[in-house]
């Protein structure tokens, strides 16, 4: 079990990341569980160098969240982006946060 919530964290992580990529006009967040699998990303430097360098045309994607979450609905409406760009996103994972949200701010440039 523990394996198993380990990879839907990741998976969902990943796929707000490509999402925060692929639009970044689009203002995202994710809740505290799936921001779990987002720092995994960032922390294992070789692998978010990765990412950016495929997917994020070489550049650096920086990190600068906000120090506090936001209750406004922004990780619900995250996840229904998500699905409308055709990520199957797991809708559990999403729903646990609801509203509380760990959105991040452009305090540097091509910040997610």
């Amino acid at each position: 079990m523990v394996s198993d919530m380990a990879e839907r964290i990741l998976g969902n992580a990943v796929m707000y990341v490509m999402g925060s990529i692929e639009n970044p006009d689009v203002h995202l967040g994710v809740g505290k569980l799936v921001d779990i699998g987002v720092h995994q990303l960032i922390l294992d430097t070789p692998v978010w160098w990765g990412i950016c360098r495929l997917y994020n045309g070489g550049r650096f994607k920086h990190h600068a969240p906000f120090t506090e979450r936001r209750r406004d609905g922004l990780c619900l409406r995250t996840s229904d982006f998500l699905k409308s760009q055709g990520w199957e996103i797991d809708e559990e994972l999403w729903a646990i946060d609801g509203a509380d949200c760990s959105p991040c701010d452009n305090k540097v440039p091509d910040s997610h």
